[in-house]
């Protein structure tokens, strides 16, 4: 095209886009649109006409509008304050069910904290400690019935309610990824807390002074509570109710659903922190009257912001309230086999064949697995009936220790234990099998005569290169089993062997493969060793220990067992065990879930390092070689 035929067609558009560049109001979509215009006229410009006048007009009018643009970008204060003012209410407004239910929970478990302590007066002891009690009744003999407030000095009594009462929030939100159960603990516990404590200061004959005390700070704080398990319950609905959407999108949506609301309380935890560190403290100095107008004035804000702004936002942006929510799409991948794979993409492959073929693994490992777990665990609790009447100091170690017969364990008992031992790898081996076989009809439905066929022919193989796996957790002392990571990637591979290899000698095999790959498979090991860790964290907390008493720091769990046992206390002396069997069918339940992941990363590595090796992919490349037709389509040219 001629420079002035290119300059004619266009010109008009570029008087437009000149205009439209010296406004002082501009839609940013728009200008986005502009600029992608004149930027492909300026590639033209570029290839045709590089040494020519209009390259040289377009160059000078696209760094205007980039300038512009990206002027336009930079606008975080504005794009913060629509957050704030639309997105997070608009959220709030679409959990608002989930928030009034918290709301409703909270105060019917507050008014039986209120019943329990007026038929009970001992109630409140119970709930909140015989030590607090007793020095509030000192400090209402002294004529300061709040002074415990005054017992630290303000900034660290600041940091420390503040991160105290942030832990509290997250636990109510993360605790709904138990189904909400651990939501419905966690308010309960709080909720009869305030009531006994407001009614333990009735019977004190203090209820106005208490209340115009606690209340200054507790209009943020006890709110932060209902509304982080308003979040709570989001999450934990979003699993129990998936609606139209499959069970892992309506667990994405309402779990960023339940971050933003939970995200709006940080500036009511700095005000709480702060009116409780400086304020609450001084109740004495204040006159009633400027108590009641921080309380209302709390309320206020509360109302405003998580009521009245969340309709307003609702009624002027209807578009938005019935906006179709999208979840994130993951499509569903190919995974081809016989491809060398770098340590990254093992990891990212695994997680993507887990969430693909989880169903297909499910049939097997519950079908199969599990009823053999369920009989090792029946034999063992009577088998150590007496050890599960007991605390334990790091609880996941004793719990896994009976459940499989530790050798290293104070309680280990043979011959009982031994076979125990013994005999676990055979649901192990079956969960291996459910993996295995999932790469060996890849793209294939599950048929249970094809699993047979496949577990009659690679069965006995595979049993024994899962032993060799098994073995180094059941040998080894627990303080020998973290440097024998070393010595795990030598074995890594052997169950994949077992189960894939398709030559002869297939132990052998695995033994050579895993020798050559030792540097990707310590990698790959690490990482999953590493966030297996951390993902049995809210269930097995590192710091979660017990000398026999309550644990150091509670995890989810501790809460879900301290809250049966509260209830079962009066009821049975067993609450114990009750207790531990609870923490042995969740340790179990993730146990079953998160091994297969460790089989998927061996079958990924075996299938790299064989390729490395073997060319088992360029080989049936090279079996293709001059069978395809170039005027008929034939099964070759379907295969890829």
């Amino acid at each position: 095209m001629k420079e002035t035929t290119f300059i004619a067609q266009n010109k008009e558009k570029w008087a437009r886009f000149e205009k439209m560049r010296n406004s002082s109001a501009m839609d940013p979509e728009e200008l986005g649109h502009l600029y992608s215009e004149i930027s492909n006229d300026l590639s033209y410009a570029k290839t045709f006409y590089e040494k020519r006048t209009v390259r040289a007009y377009l160059n000078g009018i696209a760094q205007s509008i980039h300038a512009k643009l990206y002027k336009q970008k930079r606008e975080p204060f504005k794009s913060l304050l629509q957050a704030w003012t639309t997105h997070i209410p608009m959220e709030i407004y679409k959990a608002r069910k989930n928030l009034l239910f918290a709301l409703v929970m909270f105060l019917l478990w507050a008014g039986i904290g209120v019943i329990s302590s007026y038929f009970d007066p001992d109630f409140a002891e119970m709930i909140l400690g015989s030590s607090y009690i007793t020095t509030t009744e000192q400090n209402i003999l002294q004529g300061n019935p709040l002074g415990i407030y005054g017992n630290e000095s303000q900034t660290s009594m600041f940091f420390s309610i503040t991160l105290n009462n942030i832990g509290v929030a997250l636990k109510c939100f993360f605790a709904g990824i138990l189904f909400s159960i651990g939501t419905h603990i966690i308010l309960f516990q709080n909720a009869i807390m305030v009531g006994a404590f407001q009614y333990f200061f009735k019977l004190k004959g203090v209820l106005l002074t208490s209340f115009l005390t606690i209340w200054i700070h507790g209009a943020f704080e006890i709110s932060a509570i209902v509304i982080a398990s308003g979040a709570g319950f989001t999450l934990g609905h979003g699993l129990l109710f998936p609606g139209s959407y499959s069970r892992l999108q309506s667990f994405q949506m309402n779990a960023m659903r339940g971050i933003r609301i939970l995200l709006s309380l940080i500036p009511i935890f700095i005000i709480a922190g702060t009116l409780e560190s400086f304020v609450t403290r001084n109740y004495q100095l204040l006159p009633d009257w400027s108590k009641w107008l921080i309380i209302l004035f709390s309320f206020a804000i509360v109302i405003f912001y998580y009521v009245v702004c969340p309709i307003y936002v609702a009624r002027k942006y209807p578009e938005l309230l019935h906006e179709k929510e999208l979840p994130n799409y993951i499509p569903k991948k190919e995974f081809a086999l016989d491809i060398v794979r770098s340590g990254i993409e093992v990891i990212g492959d695994t997680f993507q064949f887990y969430r693909t073929y989880f169903s297909k693994m499910a049939h097997i490992i519950f079908s199969l697995a599990a009823p053999i777990i369920l009989v090792i665990g029946s034999i063992q609790f009577f088998h150590h009936f007496e050890v599960l009447q007991e605390e334990h100091f790091f609880d996941w170690y004793g719990q896994f220790s009976v459940l499989f017969g530790n050798v290293y364990s104070d309680f280990f008992e043979p011959p009982i234990d031994v076979i125990i031992t013994i005999v676990w790898v055979i649901p192990i081996t079956l969960i291996a099998s459910a993996v295995f076989y999932s790469f060996h009809t890849i793209g294939e439905e599950f048929y249970w005569n094809t699993y047979f066929s496949f577990l009659r022919k690679r069965g006995i193989l595979l049993l024994l290169g899962v032993s060799y796996l098994y073995a180094i957790f059941v040998l080894l002392p627990f303080y020998i089993q973290i440097p024998a990571l070393l010595l795990l990637p030598l074995f890594i591979l052997l169950p994949a062997a077992a189960a894939l290899y398709k030559g002869n000698r297939k132990i052998g095999a695995g033994f050579k493969l895993s020798s050559r790959n030792w540097g990707k498979n310590f990698g790959v090991v690490l990482f999953f060793t590493l966030f297996i860790f951390i993902a049995v964290q809210p269930i097995a907390f590192i710091f979660s220990i017990s000398d026999g008493g309550a644990p150091l720091m509670n995890d989810l769990l501790d809460l879900l067992t301290d809250f049966v046992k509260q209830f079962l206390a009066e009821e049975t002396s067993y609450y114990v065990v009750v207790a531990n069997v609870i923490r042995q069918v969740v340790y179990l339940l993730a146990f079953v879930l998160l091994l297969p992941l460790i089989f998927i990363a061996s079958g990924f590595l075996f299938h790299s390092v064989e390729e490395e090796i073997e060319v088992v992919g360029l080989k049936k490349e090279f079996e293709k070689f001059g069978k395809r037709s170039r005027v008929q389509e034939t099964q070759y040219d379907y295969e890829d």
